[in-house]
């Protein structure tokens, strides 16, 4: 079986049907059935057009321009491919699409047990109505503008058909189910802490928004490099 490598050269060589059928067994092999269906249609197109093209029933521009654009969309099937054909090469990858909406679901439910518990604080009287908006105006600018162009995102990615699939480190996952229950924890503990008395609510405001600015910077990395950019791999 050839290696990723091998199969460029094939593409760069000219030969797209031998490069599309080693590629197919390698997708095979990894068990990547995403990228193996997307690779049986070229193939099946570029055998399509050879035929078009051995009958002189398509003109060579014609051809060119159909050899340009499956060489494209092979190069792009390839580099979809787990750097090993094995099953657990594949299962190790992180595909981004799936993290941005572990994290815009991460990030929603957060903030959502967040309001939710500090409106629990205020119905048991530990905090004045204007504590809770002033926590609630820590939170809310945040909450608003990273879900609107999270979502924006997320439902263009949805309508836009097959984009070609990115990867990122699996590390960036593990951090994010890090970040956000740390967030939770260490947010109810500064409330618990003022409704105890062990806090001044200027104290418990402070570190409150200290937090809150933490996760701000969290989220304006992962919005910057994840959701507005294109090119994660």
């Amino acid at each position: 079986m050839r290696n990723k490598k091998e199969i460029r050269e094939l593409v760069a060589g000219g030969y797209l049907q031998q490069a599309a059928q080693s590629a197919m067994e390698y997708a095979e092999a990894s068990t990547d059935m995403d990228t193996l269906n997307g690779l049986i249609a070229i193939h099946s197109d570029l055998q399509n057009f050879q035929n078009l093209w051995n009958a002189n029933l398509i003109s060579f521009e014609e051809f060119s321009r159909t050899q340009a654009r499956a060489t494209n969309d092979l190069l792009g099937r390839i580099d979809e491919l787990p750097d090993e054909p094995s099953p657990v090469s594949k299962k190790t990858r992180v595909q981004d699409v799936h993290l941005k909406w572990l994290i815009f679901y991460l990030f929603i439910s957060a903030k959502l047990i967040l309001i939710g518990w500090t409106l629990f604080m205020w119905e048991t009287k530990g905090f004045l109505n204007s504590e809770v908006f002033s926590l609630f105006n820590a939170m809310l600018p945040g909450l608003v503008l990273n879900v609107s162009i999270m979502f924006r995102e997320l439902f263009r990615s949805g309508i836009d058909g097959y984009s070609k699939r990115r990867y990122v480190p699996p590390q960036l996952r593990a951090l994010a189910w890090v970040i956000f229950p740390s967030y939770i924890a260490v947010q109810i503990f500064i409330t618990i802490a003022k409704m105890k008395g062990d806090f001044s609510f200027e104290i418990a405001s402070t570190a409150f928004m200290a937090v809150e600015t933490g996760l701000g910077l969290y989220m304006g990395e992962i919005v910057e490099g994840l959701f507005k950019k294109k090119d994660i791999s």
